[in-house]
């Protein structure tokens, strides 16, 4: 056995059985060994990027570990996007990057480059990731990858790094030899977290769960019941979005300091008088850059597994308990508040009608309804990636969750061209259709995944929403620009292809379409195993709203909702 035949049969054993790169010299003896591994699946991408955002829809998808892998120099710096993507948003993926032979390394302090092809990609990537290591040694490279394995996996969860030499791979090893990574164990408990709970729901009569990625799937259900229970609204952050379906009375959407959902903005960040956040960073694109009036009548209860995060705080007096949320949450199940909070929740579900209707007679949401339209056609349980831009904004607010559906985008990287290989990961790691939501800019970024998806067959259903603009480019140019679109629509510079005669090109059946009526139209065609590209025709003006203004509550978004509706609510 050589030190690829282990790592391979170690990623093998710990679950994965799909893994994603692109060929290359300097990673060609551990392709050799997945090859001969009857437990994996290698599947070629036709760029970097593509192989390893499919790694992070893998992950997102299953909730478990992904594995995508490059070789050297350019290979291995194109794969730095979704490095970055998988440590933002705390997605547990190895990425394994070939390189350089030992004995090629010069020795010469200072040296541009050792060798063809060689780049430091551990320094490159050590910024974006929780451990990245270059390997030198046989043994060292076997310990050294059940290193970075646990630690993708453990805590906060997220990208790792390992580099190894090509002459490294192919050394014969005998595996009693190996010392094995034993991590030590580390428990991190707040012994009155229990008691801080109570006593912060007890001097409440408006509490809010605030919940964010940092809640594992495993824990969502004993949190969803005690909410259930005590009548307690949730609202959630973009990347958490489906913790809830739509139609869970409970679920008062997702918050934005820029497109998040009015109701959820307002409760959070007006009405409610106590905080419940959970494994959410708090961010400014969740508070919005006013951060002092952010939730000014609440307490804020805090819990992070990440002592980093909680370094950031929204006001001097909040409580914050670095912990595992699975640990807090089976602590909290057993808290007995004082009361039921259910005329509260009939407050904020008052609230919650009154955004809604409002939303509803607005215009400009066209894009909104084709959304809410296509959400009607799939099916419970299906992964539904969606990438970055205006697109992101109509499907985040308008799309009609079932049970068992997962959103999965690009939070905090905010990667265009994310959403094509993630919904190939996403299919790899499921077994079911798959859903691939996108807009003509973001899905040129990654346009050549086609090939793959036409290759292996794959069941991915394609919407492109196109206004032939980067619209939410557009959008901040009316704003703040005089209107002037440089770089971002046809007149600006930027223009967009035929979609559907690209995916006829790769073999793929694909429609174009010009009204949410025709939308109707082509369902059967959705839900059949093969892929499929559907075309929305759009205008180039669309816009996302409701939209936060920079520098305005968050809960203020425009369109304006008449003052004294505004302050109907927050009276109530």
């Amino acid at each position: 056995m050589n030190v690829s035949d282990y790592i391979a049969n170690y990623i093998a054993s710990n679950g994965v059985h799909h893994i994603f790169g692109y060929q290359g010299t300097m990673i060609a003896y551990f392709l050799d060994a997945v090859s001969k591994n009857n437990k994996l699946e290698n599947h070629s991408s036709y760029h970097e990027q593509g192989a390893a955002f499919a790694a992070c829809g893998y992950a997102q998808a299953s909730d478990h570990c992904a594995v995508a892998y490059s070789t050297s120099g350019p290979g291995a710096a194109n794969l730095l996007s979704g490095v970055a993507n998988a440590y933002f948003d705390s997605i547990p993926v190895v990425f394994i990057t070939g390189q350089l032979n030992t004995y090629e390394y010069a020795g010469v302090k200072g040296l541009r480059q050792q060798g063809f092809q060689e780049i430091d990609i551990v320094a490159m990537a050590k910024p974006i990731t929780k451990y990245a290591v270059h390997v030198t040694e046989p043994y060292q490279a076997c310990f050294e990858f059940e290193k970075a394995w646990h630690i993708a996996n453990s805590g906060r969860r997220g990208a790792v790094l390992f580099d190894i030499p090509m002459n490294i791979q192919r050394t014969e090893i005998d595996t009693k030899q190996i010392k094995h990574y034993i991590p030590k164990q580390k428990e991190i408990k707040v012994k009155n977290a229990k008691e801080l709970f109570e006593q912060a729901l007890n001097n409440s009569e408006r509490p809010v769960f605030l919940i964010g990625n940092g809640v594992s799937e495993s824990y969502k259900n004993k949190l969803i019941n005690f909410a259930e229970k005590y009548n307690i609204p949730i609202v959630t952050s973009l990347l958490q979005r489906t913790l809830l379906p739509v139609s869970h009375p409970l679920n008062f959407g997702y918050i934005g300091g820029g497109y998040g959902m009015r109701a959820a903005n307002l409760i959070a960040a007006a009405k409610a008088d106590l905080l419940i956040c959970i494994g959410i960073s708090l961010c400014a694109k969740q508070t919005g850059t006013k951060i002092n009036d952010f939730a000014e009548r609440a307490s804020i209860f805090r819990i992070d597994n990440d002592k980093n995060a909680l370094q950031r705080k929204i006001k001097e007096n909040e409580i914050s308990l670095c912990m595992d949320s699975g640990d807090f949450i089976d602590i909290m199940i057993d808290a007995i508040p004082n009361t039921n909070y259910e005329n509260w929740f009939k407050t904020a579900e008052k609230c919650r009608q009154y955004c809604d209707e409002f939303d509803k007679n607005i215009p400009e949401r066209y894009p909104n309804r084709i959304i809410s339209s296509i959400s009607e056609m799939i099916p419970k349980g299906t992964p539904i990636a969606c990438d970055v831009g205006q697109h992101m904004m109509w499907t985040a607010q308008s799309f009609v969750t079932k049970s068992g559906q997962k959103l999965l985008f690009s939070g905090g990287h905010g990667a265009m061209g994310y959403a094509l290989p993630a919904a190939i990961g996403a299919y790899y790691s499921t077994n079911t259709q798959t859903i691939c939501i996108c807009g003509d800019g973001a899905f040129q970024m990654n346009i050549q995944e086609l090939q793959w998806i036409a290759r292996e067959n794959i069941p991915i259903t394609i919407f492109i929403m196109n206004n032939n603009s980067l619209g939410l480019i557009t959008q901040l140019q009316d704003a703040y620009f005089d209107g002037k679109h440089f770089g971002a629509d046809t007149d600006g510079g930027f223009t967009v292809p035929n979609f559907t005669d690209i995916a006829k090109a790769y073999g793929i059946e694909s429609y174009r379409i010009q009204s949410v009526d025709e939308i109707e139209k082509i369902s059967e065609k959705i839900g059949k195993r093969k892929p499929l590209l559907i075309e929305i025709m759009l205008p180039s003006n669309t816009k996302a709203y409701p939209k936060t203004r920079l520098g305005q509550a968050i809960y203020n978004q425009e369109p304006l909702m008449p003052e004294e509706l505004i302050s109907k609510m927050l009276a109530l």
